[in-house]
């Protein structure tokens, strides 16, 4: 089972954290520390020292649990897992002497065996690298790809490597750019409609490749908005969406139609206000009503 953990972590580990160092300036990190020591000399007493970490980091309402330590080396490189694994509880019934012993255990491990935490780290320098590593979070329920604050922030001294405003940046402008440069209509209005939904994903945990399968977008499209990330790995980094952020860069969703008009409205509120009746499917001919009261008009040059 372990070995399973240690294999799978390449593919499973993909949300980016860096060891926070201290103010003053001297680069120095308590949780790297341990972690490097550890490497170095992979006794108990060392792993010790970050299982008492770990047990002062965590809130008592994440209960006990059950830290692993596995340490490999690929050539001249050091693979270290950190895994931990939570407590659960478990009923065990017993036939004695024609009646039925039934014992409650508050302690039972590995029950369900693919829920855990995990931090990867990979490096050859001792003073030079294991400043980096890769987390998941498999205990935590839901669509959300988040993981727990704990885990990152409290035991492992860590932070985020994509900051929230930096990944949702990124997300917001290539999905402006995709939505100009998309050929064909179907595509545009696929874009346009994920725009407009993506506001709902505010404080969850995710990647770009993560919000195409959210939201099930067309190869079509999902090619043309990976077309505007400035590199294709980026796509893969996980941020915490930031809905203000997201705001500032894509602020209106539009439609231009053939006769010259443009309808524009902010794109968490375009498929509420204004009504999309299809008149010919032949033609891509759609007749569009809205209704409400003026409060400002205004003639706009182009841009």
């Amino acid at each position: 089972m372990l070995n399973r953990v240690f294999q799978a972590s390449d593919d499973e580990c993909r949300i980016g954290i860096y060891f926070v160092m201290t103010e003053d300036g001297s680069q120095r990190n308590p949780a790297r520390d341990m972690i490097v020591q550890f490497i170095q000399r992979p006794i108990q007493a060392n792993a010790r020292l970050l299982g008492n970490r770990l047990c002062e980091s965590t809130p008592g309402q994440s209960g006990l649990g059950l830290l692993f330590l596995m340490l490999g080396r690929e050539d001249d490189t050091y693979k270290l897992i950190l895994s931990r694994f939570p407590a659960d509880q478990g009923v065990v019934a017993e036939a004695q002497r024609g009646r039925l012993e039934v014992q409650f255990i508050e302690r039972v491990f590995m029950k369900n065996a693919a829920s855990y935490k995990a931090a990867l780290y990979r490096g050859v320098s001792f003073d030079e690298d294991f400043r980096t590593g890769l987390a998941v979070d498999k205990q935590l329920r839901g669509p959300s790809n988040d993981i727990a604050s704990y885990w990152i922030h409290g035991f492992l001294g860590s932070d985020f490597e994509t900051t929230s405003k930096a990944g949702t940046r990124r997300f917001a402008v290539a999905l402006r750019d995709a939505t100009k440069s998309a050929a064909g209509s179907a595509t545009k209005h696929e874009l346009v409609v994920m725009g407009m939904l993506a506001h709902n994903l505010n404080d969850q945990m995710l990647s770009i490749r993560d919000i195409i399968r959210r939201y099930s977008l067309s190869d079509e499209a999902a090619t043309e908005l990976l077309r505007h990330v400035d590199h294709p790995g980026l796509a893969e980094d996980a941020f915490r969406f930031d809905s203000e952020e997201y705001a500032l860069h894509a602020v209106y969703a539009s439609v231009e139609l053939h006769t010259g008009c443009v309808l524009l409205a902010p794109p968490d509120k375009f498929e509420q206000t204004i009504e999309r009746e299809e008149i010919d499917p032949a033609t891509n001919e759609y007749r569009f009503s809205t209704t409400g009261r003026i409060v400002n008009e205004t003639v706009r040059g182009r841009r």
